[in-house]
């Protein structure tokens, strides 16, 4: 045989391997499209699966693992269960030029509140607490800026008064909306050389999701 037919049979030979290897390779590429995914992954995209039953076998296999579980890893801390309702709350306040005044909710330690508030012009502010029982003048503050408004999550570190103080250093009247949600029992607001005033709320009826009686 001549060194020719030798380098012609050799490339017939690669070529057939070649031709080969592409077969397979087709084979295994419709294999994986048309039943490994529909019956390991639910994965249909040319809809054989659902006409062989294979997509069926995905489903059951899902349904018997069940729901995944998440175990935390201790970053997060756990939810806090409360032994009252939760309360929804949204109220406007005005505040005349250089008038300020205070609005806090009674939350046992460990309640939580969600809140946003807004202003029609920018006011001084403080977020703080203060606790029940405390001696005079205690308190602990959370946030203190000035702006238009205040969105968060807050949980009581202790038992107490939790709210806001909105001080309106503009010439013009400013409205305050605050709504929150969370597990307080009540509100008391504060204005100069008037009494406090007790806000009491009712309980969320979870008929309509919203405040009972509302």
């Amino acid at each position: 045989m001549t060194s020719s037919e030798e380098r012609r049979h050799v490339i017939e030979a690669r070529e057939k391997i070649a031709v080969a290897a592409g077969f397979a390779l087709l084979v295994a590429a419709v294999v994986l499209l048309t039943a490994v995914l529909p019956a390991e992954y639910g994965l249909d995209p040319f809809g054989t699966g659902e006409r062989l039953g294979l997509t069926a076998l995905a489903e059951a296999a899902a349904a018997a693992a069940g729901p995944a579980t998440i175990i935390s890893s201790g970053a997060v801390k756990p939810a806090t269960l409360q032994t009252r309702p939760y309360k929804v709350d949204t109220r406007e306040f005005q505040l005349a030029p250089a008038e300020g005044m205070e609005f806090k909710y009674h939350i046992e330690k460990g309640g939580g509140l969600l809140y946003t508030w807004t202003a029609t012009a920018g006011v001084e502010y403080e977020f703080h607490g203060e606790p029940a029982g405390g001696p005079a003048g205690a308190y602990e503050s959370y946030d203190l800026s000035a702006g238009d408004k205040g969105t968060g999550n807050f949980t009581a570190p202790f038992s107490g008064i939790h709210g806001w103080y909105w001080l309106n250093k503009t010439p013009n009247p400013v409205t305050v909306k605050l709504t929150t949600a969370g597990f307080y029992t009540g509100a008391t607001e504060f204005r100069k050389d008037k009494q406090p005033f007790q806000h009491q709320m009712p309980d969320v009826d979870p008929a309509t999701a919203g405040p009972a009686g509302k």
